[in-house]
């Protein structure tokens, strides 16, 4: 279970292991849980990420106006690929392994030497950079759309069946002779990942098929999966002075409340604004005259927001410091 790079999965309900495998050696087998897989990947700024693909995009264009590519282009190229790929592993290990996975299976291909075949093999590279990018947009639309309705079937039947095409897609199994999770003498089925969009597409699968909720937390607007049936409305997550969401959140909404400040109204406006702006320009298909603002840029923006608003109800920032970051996007 080590002859390819990637990723091998086992999956039992919303608990999964996991054993990441590179240059034929395994790097960690770790026991995780499907939604924490799925919704923490979306936790990572990616801001830098995009500046270096842009890079890279230029770095793409032909030499002349006849259109010459050199080996040495390709080979720059490839190399800061794969420089970014080990980059990103620094902070998210399963994206630097999958976009690893997919560029040197990408590499291994037989040069033709024609400039043609340099030209496909750089533009192949950078589609699978842009997987990522693209294929968070995607999850996070879908999962924040779980938050809106109220039952798992409206869901379905509103936003997952009729985009039923982008989950048609591959999941190589392997028959294996032990469980994953005991270790114990066993045919087990588990899947072999190494493409970054199929692996997360998986795991939402694996998600749906669990019927639970997603919230949006008011706190700190990031989305979560409750732990239980009870009313849940904040976060376990760690905000600050190592308290989390749900200990913070009740005073702060009882200070918004008394304060009834005409900024958070602007707040709010803004945040759906933005969103919106995210959905036109994703949804554009390069389309130069829609304004440009990426999922990644609207995630960074939002996470700075909702800092500087609840630093704001704290005392801690001016009124301007909230309109100025409100505003930033405009």
């Amino acid at each position: 279970m080590t002859d390819k790079n990637g990723i091998y999965l086992s999956v039992d309900g919303d608990d999964a292991v996991r054993v990441i495998v590179g240059n034929g050696t395994k790097i960690q087998t770790d026991r995780i849980k499907v939604s924490d897989e799925l919704i923490g990947e979306l936790e990572y700024d990616m801001s830098n990420y995009e500046i270096v693909l842009e890079h890279i995009i230029e770095e793409t264009e032909p030499l002349d106006d006849i259109g010459a590519y050199s080996e040495e282009q390709f080979t720059a190229v490839s190399d800061t690929a794969l420089e970014l790929a080990d980059g990103v592993r620094e902070n998210d290990l399963t994206t630097g392994v999958l976009l690893r996975a997919t560029i040197h299976k990408l590499l291994d291909f037989e040069d033709d030497g024609t400039a043609m075949c340099l030209m496909t093999m750089m533009n192949a590279i950078v589609e699978a950079l842009r997987e990522p990018l693209d294929t968070r947009y995607i999850l996070y639309k879908y999962l924040k759309s779980r938050s809106e309705f109220d039952t798992h079937e409206e869901w379905l039947r509103t936003n997952i069946l009729p985009e039923g095409y982008f989950f048609r897609r591959d999941y190589p199994c392997e028959i294996i002779n032990y469980d994953l999770f005991t270790n114990e003498p066993k045919l087990s089925q588990v899947f072999f990942f190494d493409n970054y969009t199929d692996y997360f597409v998986f795991l939402f699968l694996k998600f749906a098929e669990q019927q639970r909720r997603v919230l949006e937390c008011p706190c700190c607007g990031k989305l979560f999966v409750p732990k239980s049936n009870r009313a849940e409305i904040y976060c376990d997550r760690v905000l600050v002075d190592g308290k989390t969401c749900k200990q913070i959140a009740p005073k702060l909404a009882r200070k918004l409340k008394q304060r009834n400040d005409p900024l958070f109204e602007e707040y709010e406006k803004a945040k759906n604004r933005n969103y919106k702006r995210v959905e036109r320009y994703e949804n554009a298909n390069g389309n130069s005259s829609v304004m440009r603002l990426t999922f990644n840029e609207y995630k960074a923006w939002l996470d700075k927001a909702n800092e500087i608003k609840r630093l704001y109800l704290q005392g801690l920032v001016t009124a301007k410091e909230l309109r100025n970051i409100i505003e930033e996007l405009n």
